[in-house]
């Protein structure tokens, strides 16, 4: 998505009642926060990985060299802060959003357990990628196996 709705004004931009208002929100306030940090592409690309390469996922086996990998992450990210002259705080003010980011994942997993609910045979036959990454938090079970 875009920055430009972002850089001057506060207004955002209009979304039709999804009974999601508290998550679209939500992702809407990450969206404008990290514009404002403009990061450069190399910047939203590590940080991205720092924050994909969580080592406090319950089901991960492996978590030590998970948090190895993204120690490593985040010192190339600083890295490359420094090289391109940014402010000292970026790397602090791009982590600061770790737990809006957090509250999001929460949000969205809440509404895709409501809506699994709701309706279990759509559910069912959500995408093959969308269910395996949501598969840990989510199942998807056959309502008429109960």
């Amino acid at each position: 998505w875009g920055c430009h709705w972002a850089a001057g004004s506060r207004d955002v931009p209009p979304v039709p009642p999804s009974g999601c208002d508290d998550l679209i929100g939500a992702v809407f306030e990450l969206g404008r926060t990290l514009c404002r940090l403009q990061l450069s592409d190399e910047e939203l690309a590590l940080f991205t990985a720092a924050v994909l390469l969580s080592p406090d996922r319950p089901w991960l086996t492996e978590s030590k060299k998970v948090q190895k990998l993204q120690d490593k992450i985040y010192v190339a990210l600083q890295h490359e802060i420094q090289k391109k002259h940014s402010a000292e705080d970026k790397l602090s003010k791009m982590v600061s959003k770790l737990p809006l980011m957090k509250t999001i994942c929460n949000l969205h997993l809440d509404k895709l357990e409501f809506f699994r609910l709701l309706h279990p045979e759509t559910a069912m036959n959500f995408p093959p990628l969308y269910k395996e990454v949501f598969n840990s938090e989510l199942q998807y079970s056959d309502p008429r196996e109960s």
